[in-house]
């Protein structure tokens, strides 16, 4: 009882703040750049605890303590390609992102593409972006049912549904601003987490004696099929496999550019988000430390923790039953608040998307400003909506989601490069591209899983990624070749050399 009660004052403290913000949030927020992107002013500090809130999320500290305490550091490479493609991604395109974003008021990956290739891309690129945006809200609603389930005792569905109102409303109401503080505030608590389950498991492995535990981890440990403490300990060709279907996708993710785009400077979205994947690439390296740490000193009958237990539970059973009752309550509620604010992210991700790639470019181009915002958040609402539907009947959520990520990077990747880089991309071909490369995708990831294979690889071990990519390639440099070239003045906006040449004068243009 003392458990639920202590549980029930810590939710009802973060509800309150969630809410608190939203409310504030949306008194300031007047036009639809302020509800999408917050306004295009997002500084430093707000924005790197924002990506790194984001980029860990609330499957960090179940999820990938879960892989720790199974197999050790051999599925690091689960993560490690997100952040460094997600690196690479701010280092090569944040600066760009963010002048385009401010001077024609982007806020989507569509809303980017058809800068290039017309109207026309932005309905194969919402269909490819969409769904996955959906399923991963209602993977973090599914997770919040699961919290109050075992929080409070209520049902899954119950749970559900109470999540799902908390999270939307606050959102729908407050807009990016406030989804973008509540990560902020999420990643300080979730940071503290991660560094104190660390340290408890070293400190109950060893005594005390914190700087022997890695050592004590290894001596337990030896010899145990299928673990290891080191991560290149997988053939090189799994390794390989994982960075090309764990890593492309985060070329063109939505959170990302949407996060770019609300950045206050180019200097800003750059040093900010190159920051916060290096912090964000430690702070993801933990939670595997602390299952190797809690396995270890499972294994010498140090902690109760069965070692037959489903490693997505060894969290939970840690903190309700291990931990003293305060800091448990302390740590699942900084859990909730993970889970509520990377559902958070990813509602806001997906509005644009109903109210500027759908609404605004073709039922009402000349919809006033408060009309726009209040259809952003019908948006937030449709968003989570399918969400739910789709976490209520679909068995797989999860196996969804990672589908989602590889016909999305299928259908608009090659798009986007073909953007930046390739001067003969015409309409028709990247229409086309993303018409035929997230089909191809999609397919090809159906059909493997109905005959022996899996969502990454084929059956023979080719990465189902590479299909959707080079058919999508083949589909550009096609279509593109039988169309008359762009115009200059088309090709020029969105050319990476183009902009490199005029980039301090689109610059002061956009400020």
């Amino acid at each position: 009882m003392e458990r639920m009660v202590l549980t029930f004052i810590g939710v009802a403290v973060f509800i309150v703040l969630c809410w608190a913000l939203a409310i504030f949030y949306s008194k300031k927020t007047t036009n639809l750049d302020q509800y999408l992107v917050s306004g295009r002013a997002v500084g430093f500090w707000v924005l790197i605890g924002s990506w790194i809130g984001g980029l860990i999320g609330g499957s960090t500290l179940a999820g990938f303590l879960g892989y720790g305490w199974a197999w050790g550091m051999t599925r690091y490479f689960a993560i490690l390609p997100a952040c460094i493609f997600l690196l690479l991604f701010v280092v090569i395109f944040a600066k760009k992102l963010s002048i385009l974003g401010s001077k024609y008021h982007l806020v989507s990956i569509p809303d980017f593409l058809a800068l290039r290739f017309g109207d026309a891309v932005r309905v194969p690129a919402v269909l490819f972006v969409f769904f996955r945006m959906s399923f991963i809200v209602g993977l973090q609603i599914m997770a919040l049912g699961l919290i109050l389930k075992t929080g409070f005792g209520i049902s899954l569905q119950a749970g559900m549904g109470i999540g799902a109102l908390i999270m939307v409303g606050y959102v729908a109401i407050g807009g990016m601003m406030a989804s973008i503080v509540v990560e902020w505030f999420q990643s300080l608590l979730q940071s503290i987490v991660l560094v104190a389950c660390t340290l408890i498991g070293m400190w109950i492995l060893s005594g005390g004696h914190i700087f022997k535990a890695y050592a004590l981890a290894q001596e337990t440990m030896a010899g145990t099929e299928g673990f290891s403490f080191n991560p290149l300990s997988l053939p090189v060709n799994m390794i390989i496999n994982y960075f090309i279907c764990m890593g492309f996708y985060y070329f063109a993710d939505q959170w990302a550019f949407q996060r770019v785009f609300a950045a206050s400077k180019p200097e800003v979205a750059f040093k900010c988000l190159s920051w916060g994947n290096v912090i964000g690439i430690f702070f993801v390296t933990l939670p595997f430390f602390t299952g190797i740490m809690l396995r270890s000193a499972a294994e010498r009958g140090l902690v109760d923790i069965p070692l037959d237990m489903a490693r997505d539970s060894v969290f939970f059973h840690f903190v309700i039953n291990v931990l003293p009752t305060g800091v448990g309550v302390f740590f699942l509620v900084c859990y909730m608040a993970a889970v509520l604010s990377c559902g958070s992210a990813f509602l806001m991700s997906g509005a644009p998307l109903i109210v500027r790639d759908v609404y605004q470019s073709f039922i009402n181009k000349n919809a006033e400003q408060k009309k726009l915002m209040f259809v952003g958040r019908v948006g937030v609402v449709i968003v989570a909506v399918v969400g739910i539907i789709a976490a209520f009947l679909i068995p797989d959520l999860v196996l969804l989601f990672n589908m989602g990520n590889v016909f999305t990077a299928c259908g608009v990747l090659i798009p986007v490069l073909a953007a930046f880089f390739w001067k003969r991309a015409t309409s028709r071909g990247g229409i086309m591209a993303c018409w035929v490369g997230g089909v191809a995708g999609l397919t090809s990831c159906i059909w493997s899983l109905n005959n022996g294979g899996d969502y990454m690889l084929l059956p023979n071990g080719f990465p189902v990624i590479l299909v959707g990519l080079i058919s999508s390639l083949i589909a550009l440099v096609v279509f593109s070749l039988t169309q008359k070239a762009e115009s200059d003045e088309i090709v020029s906006v969105t050319l990476y050399s183009k902009m490199s040449a005029t980039e301090e004068v689109i610059q002061k243009e956009a400020l």
